[in-house]
């Protein structure tokens, strides 16, 4: 008997053991606060907002940007301030984009600090939220947020700056469909509405052919539910999700909505 009770219990610790959750795969995020250089999943896609990180409510939308010329900068000039919460060496580093912007649109598309204008991004850091911004120019105070896990991956910084210029996901284009399949038995409950695409009247490309490696694209494994591809691309041997930098395409389509 004495044999049996300690097989019984035995068993019993098994089973807890095995029904016990392991530690979260650092592959597979689920906020940014467990984000990792060695993550499968971007930064900016870990967020609550509109598709992981843009602000509602949304501006008409052509050719994968705005529609309406209110919704831009006037003259690619964008003002800005940063809230209290930004250290000095935080603030270099969104700096460092701003400039990257400047250099790569010839001077087309510049940041400058706020000295009493209507219309300006605040830059705040709130570890507490995640990355996130509007999309366009939305008239008065809108804010980009940086956490820290946004500020360490200057492809998901300059990814919502991105989006404040005027522009959105890469694959909510009408003809993403050619060129990704997109997984739905693999996607997180509830967050299926990230993964709409708009039709050609709202959304094209600028006359710019669907770009794999735009710093716009989500990865491959953006609000996987299990670990599986949430978009799996036409052409096997692309690579989707980079955070890098902006592509040549990126930067094409800017020139060409700011008309530098």
């Amino acid at each position: 008997m004495k044999g049996v009770a300690i097989s019984v219990c035995l068993a019993a610790l098994a089973s807890l053991v095995l029904a016990a959750p392991g530690p979260p795969d650092p592959r597979f995020p689920k906020t940014g606060q467990e984000w990792t250089p060695e993550s499968l999943i971007n930064p900016d896609e870990l967020g609550d907002y509109f598709e992981g990180d843009i602000e509602l409510p949304l501006p008409p939308r052509a050719r994968n940007g705005v529609i309406d010329q209110r919704y831009r900068w006037t003259n690619g000039k964008v003002h800005y301030q940063f809230d209290s919460s930004f250290s000095e060496h935080n603030k270099d580093k969104v700096r460092a984009g701003m400039d990257h912007y400047k250099s790569l649109t010839g001077n087309c598309i510049t940041f400058h600090e706020r000295s009493g204008e209507y219309d300006y991004i605040e830059f705040t850091h709130d570890n507490n939220d995640g990355c996130h911004s509007s999309v366009g120019k939305r008239g008065g105070r809108q804010t980009i947020n940086y956490p820290t896990w946004c500020l360490d991956k200057f492809g998901s910084l300059v990814h919502e700056m991105y989006h404040a210029l005027g522009f959105h996901h890469e694959q909510s284009r009408s003809d993403r469909d050619s060129y990704v399949t997109i997984m739905w038995d693999n996607i997180e409950s509830g967050h299926e509405h990230n993964f709409n695409k708009y039709s050609s009247s709202e959304v094209s490309g600028f006359g710019e052919d669907y770009d794999y490696g735009s710093v716009m694209h989500y990865s491959a494994h953006a609000f996987s539910e299990n670990g599986q591809k949430t978009i799996v691309t036409v052409d096997p041997g692309a690579s989707i999700g980079q955070r890098v930098d902006l592509s040549h395409v990126d930067v094409r389509k800017l020139m060409s909505m700011y008309n530098c």
